[in-house]
């Protein structure tokens, strides 16, 4: 019988290694929708008003033709989901479903959601402690594993009061981020705009081409179950149970521009479209 040499040994005890540390350093990505592709030419006004972002939720869309509306990500279980309960039960997307939109300027990076969501419930003073979104920022692209140094971290809502919160958890010091937060309660919806200027993220400017890292977590709170009892968003695992700066999704900025739309009603009527899926 053969016998493997003491540098065989040593260099099948390292692939092993070697292997199992790339195993283990693997991060899940969606199949569908990993990279954003935002558009510009945009003309945004932050005021809870989403009317000014037609065309775009159908413009960008995942690699299975698909808007960013509902997006499948993997649960803390290792399940992909629409929704992960934490102590809440979702009963599916009339409960609470996120669309995501994202646009682009020279000086400014624009970001609207319109979350459908049957009861808005923000009594807490924590600003991520009930309906609200939290946002992860990786501004190099590279998401590097243990990178968590480099992350922007900001969380806002619009509490019972009727008052906004804003946490900026972690930045650069430039803490003036526009944040509109509106809440349609016959619709069901509530919208949130916000704009970070380039000086608040950390760019001399905004361009084509420039990639970077991205999470989303859209927090539901319901009245009989108040505070964080579950999210929706993109990529939300960078954010809950850990900053973790690997599992942000990618935001490529485009030179594109939204389709041309019919500019009355075909917003709203998009969405419902897309709650027929």
């Amino acid at each position: 019988m053969k016998r493997l040499s003491v540098m065989m040994l040593g260099s099948l005890a390292f692939a092993l290694i070697f292997w199992g540390t790339m195993a283990a350093d693997a991060q899940w990505r969606s199949s569908t929708h990993d990279v954003y592709e935002a558009l510009t030419g945009v003309n945004i006004t932050i005021d809870g008003d989403v009317s000014d972002w037609s065309g775009v939720l159908e413009s960008v869309i995942g690699t299975d033709g698909t808007p960013f509306t509902g997006v499948l990500f993997q649960s803390n279980a290792g399940d992909e989901v629409a929704f992960e309960e934490l102590g809440g039960a979702w009963s599916g997307p009339d409960d609470h479903e996120t669309s995501i939109m994202m646009v682009w300027e020279p000086g400014a990076f624009y970001m609207g959601l319109v979350v459908t969501d049957d009861e808005h419930e923000h009594a807490a003073a924590a600003a991520w402690n009930g309906d609200g979104v939290q946002l992860a920022f990786e501004m190099t692209g590279e998401r590097p594993v243990a990178g968590n140094e480099a992350l922007l971290l900001y969380n806002f809502a619009l509490g019972d009061d009727g008052n906004l919160q804003i946490h900026y958890e972690k930045t650069l010091g430039v803490d003036a981020v526009d944040i509109a937060i509106a809440r349609d309660e016959a619709a069901k919806m509530t919208y949130y705009e916000t704009k970070f200027s380039a000086d608040e993220l950390g760019v001399a400017a905004f361009e084509a081409g420039m990639e970077f890292g991205l999470g989303i977590t859209v927090n539901d709170g319901d009245l009989d179950s108040p505070g964080q009892t579950g999210w929706s968003g993109w990529y939300p695992a960078s954010i809950v149970f850990g900053k973790n700066a690997e599992k942000t999704g990618l935001v490529r900025l485009s030179s594109g521009t939204p389709t041309a739309v019919e500019p009355t009603g075909k917003l709203a009527t998009t969405w419902a479209d897309i709650k027929k899926r």
